[in-house]
């Protein structure tokens, strides 16, 4: 879409973390991303088509369908629908990701092409969550809230630094736009949900006040209360959950190119489940979760200056666990682990009209936050979880090419997008140990487009991931080491303060197609692909010693036993000589990965049919092994019928998942699973029950026994789930 046409539709609204996409949605709308008559996903006939918006691929507003990469975006009637009672529920239909770590809510770990933990970005409206645990989860956030989720796969350190090995999570919080209608001004849906896999009783409300166009507030509150999680093999997994979250942002504009935004969330969760949330049993602990996220920034888009597309964040987010063991040896001691994340980013994109036929948009900012940890055992040192300071510092700079017209084709554009960023960070730990180092990503995307309804693109990108205070300068016990007459050792944690940052380099390569009206008026196919190759260098994993002489078997079925299902990479080494082992993180010198990855779909006024699938392969040149945690490989499809008559669309959704070769980790071995879901929703439009809104769900329809990959338990049997829900504006 060329910049000279939509300086004289649209006005930007520069958005924190991906807010500015409610306005880009308007501008994919006025330029016709899909112009045909459509039916929404209740049904419901609309003028136009909504195209999903992009914003964190690239960070300017475009198409998701267009972006020249492998991005995944979910607004909120969609997430609506879906009713979600974790993240985890939202990635079961994107290619490449998924989550790990067992059915536990608190013990959910997202994916991204095998990456995860720290190699994996996840923001809130700006804001990086940073917490990264060896069993406590990784994000705290409740689905309810969300406006948008935008999934970016790939390498993204060029534009967001330290983490985008991975990918980007960019979460957006429900916004006026998402709950009200144009005329209207204040509104808001309150909503009942029960699941049956683990009890779960929740309930929300969300509003809106918007008493002008220049103003605008978004609220909300969420309870949920679960219990024990029953299995495939109808077993019951230990867990017990008492949520209460909300949230509250505000919006005030000077005029309709300037304004502030706010933004405030809170997660606490009073659980009782195993110490270790990923494992299948253990010693209860009392948990306290506790994640808070404050959010600013403001915008300035005067749409006479093109040179102008400025935007400033600052934030800060504060997650901790704490954890008072119940049972066993350690009853009564309290472990604690607290990250605090503070941070201010700045960009601004500069657009130029070269000529007739080309483009220029110049985007570069900057990028701070500093990250305060603390743990402790008692009041004491706790073992691996180390108390120090990290800060990284990043600056970058992206210029895209736009020509159109290529070679005398009408309609025709290629797309140049060159960019590079250097990151600097600190580490330092409270015994005053420290290190520092600095890093280079640049990045290189092309996309031609011969003709309206297809384009192949092209991709070379480095990124990295600096590591973790935990990695560099653990100290203490990670556990202790029994034989049949008793306690015989422990395995210690060792520094290793000459760890380098994990890097990879990537190519990508993919095309879209894209076409309306193909065998009925107002329907939609589209169609995007990819493939990507990484080769990585220093992969960080850790690495245990531990005697074999001495070691009780049930320590060691695999690397699971020891609770690193965060860890990217883990390995286990048995050293025949000795009592006392050891656990350090060191660098993997050589690894390679490489995937496909499809997205499809038809969309018509009768009914919607989607495809998702993904290969993935991993190896560690060293010894052969996967890394990671690579995923088998599994198709995902879904079949939609929509009812408008009634207000009302039912489907079925179906995923088909290979069996996966652990290498000589044998634990990681797991069988093929086919797993289904039914799925039924009615929102009345009109009449005297208008606004009452039902859906049912029910998952894993059949009561597959499956385990994920670096799982240790088996997930979730069959569940049924009843949502009742009513919306009210004026």
């Amino acid at each position: 879409m060329r910049f000279s046409d939509q300086l004289k539709t649209t006005t930007a609204l520069r958005g924190l973390g991906g807010v500015s996409s409610i306005a880009a949605a308007a501008l994919a709308l006025t330029m016709g991303a899909a112009q045909a008559q459509d039916a929404d996903d209740s049904g419901a006939a609309t003028s136009v088509r909504s195209a999903p918006i992009s914003v964190t691929a690239t960070r300017s507003p475009m198409r998701a369908f267009s972006v020249p990469g492998q991005v995944t975006v979910k607004g909120a009637e969609q997430i609506e629908n879906e009713i979600p009672t974790s993240l985890d529920d939202l990635f079961d239909d994107i290619p490449g990701v998924t989550s790990f770590g067992g059915p536990r809510r608190t013990g959910e770990v997202p994916t991204i092409r095998g990456f995860s933990g720290p190699d994996v970005i996840i923001t809130l409206d700006g804001a990086r969550q940073n917490f990264v645990s060896g069993h406590d989860g990784r994000a705290f956030i409740d689905p309810a809230f969300l406006g948008e989720v935008e999934v970016v796969r790939g390498s993204s350190s060029a534009l967001y630094g330290s983490g985008g090995t991975g990918g980007v999570i960019a979460l957006r919080t429900l916004t006026a736009d998402d709950l009200l209608k144009d005329d209207e001004t204040v509104g808001g849906r309150a909503g009942l949900s029960f699941r049956s896999g683990n009890d779960e009783f929740a309930q929300r409300l969300v509003g809106a006040w918007r008493p002008s166009d220049m103003t605008e507030v978004t609220g909300g509150i969420v309870r949920r209360r679960s219990f024990d999680v029953r299995l495939g093999n109808d077993v019951k997994l230990d867990s017990e959950d008492d949520i209460l979250s909300g949230f509250l942002r505000g919006e005030f504009k000077e005029n309709e190119s300037s304004g502030v935004r706010l933004g405030w969330h809170r997660f606490r969760n009073d659980a009782m489940e195993p110490n270790n949330g990923q494992a299948a049993g253990g010693d209860l602990a009392d948990k306290d979760v506790d994640s808070e996220t404050i959010s600013g920034g403001f915008f300035f888009n005067p749409p006479s200056n093109p040179l102008l597309d400025a935007e400033v964040n600052i934030y800060r987010t504060t997650s901790r666990v704490d954890e008072t063991n119940l049972t066993g040896t350690s009853a009564n001691q309290l472990q604690e682990r607290k990250l605090s994340t503070f941070g201010l980013n700045a960009d601004n994109t500069s657009n130029f009209v070269l000529g007739e036929s080309a483009e220029l948009a110049l985007t570069v900012g900057f990028d701070y936050y500093t990250e305060d940890a603390e743990g402790a055992l008692n009041g004491g040192v706790r073992g691996g979880v180390v108390t120090g300071d990290q800060q990284f510092y990043g600056f970058f700079a992206q210029t895209a090419f736009s020509f159109y017209d290529i070679f005398g084709l009408e309609g025709s554009e290629f797309t140049l997008t060159p960019g590079i960023r250097y990151d600097s960070y600190d580490s330092e730990d409270t015994a005053g140990n420290k290190t520092s180092d600095n890093q280079l990503s640049p990045k290189i995307t092309a996309q031609f487009a011969p003709v309206e309804w297809g384009f192949v693109y092209g991709s070379y990108a480095e990124a990295f991931r600096a590591p973790r205070l935990d990695e560099l300068f653990p100290t203490g016990t990670h556990f202790p080491v029994f034989a049949t007459a008793g306690l015989v050792g422990f395995n210690t944690f060792i520094t290793n303060q000459t760890l380098d940052p994990q890097s990879t380099d990537t190519w990508e390569f993919g095309f879209g197609v894209e076409f309306d009206d193909l065998f009925a008026e107002g329907d939609l196919f589209q169609a995007k692909a990819g493939h990507y190759s990484i080769n990585g260098e220093n992969f960080l994993s850790t690495e245990v010693i531990q005697p074999a002489n001495t070691a009780n078997p049930q320590f060691f079925p695999g690397p699971l036993a020891f609770g690193f299902t965060c860890r990217a990479f883990v390995s286990i080494t048995v050293d025949p000589n000795g009592c006392g082992g050891t656990t350090q993180v060191v660098n993997i010198p050589d690894a390679e990965l490489d995937g496909f990855e499809l997205e499809a779909s038809y969309d018509a006024s009768r009914f919607r049919v989607a495809l998702a699938g993904a290969t993935m392969d991993t190896e560690n040149k060293t010894t052969g092994d996967p890394i990671g945690v690579e995923q088998p490989d599994q198709i995902t499809a879904d079949l939609r019928l929509k009812l408008p008559e009634i207000d009302s669309h039912i489907g079925w959704q179906s995923t088909f998942a290979d069996s996966h070769d652990g290498g000589t980790v044998t634990a990681n071995d797991r069988d093929s699973y086919n797993i289904h879901e039914v799925y039924a929703r009615w929102r009345a439009e009109e009449g005297a029950l208008a606004g009452f809104s039902v859906g049912v769900t029910a998952e894993n329809l059949f009561d597959e026994e499956y385990q994920r990959v670096s799982a240790d338990t088996l997930e979730e049997g069959r569940s049924v789930l009843v949502d009742v829900s009513y919306r009210l504006a004026w």
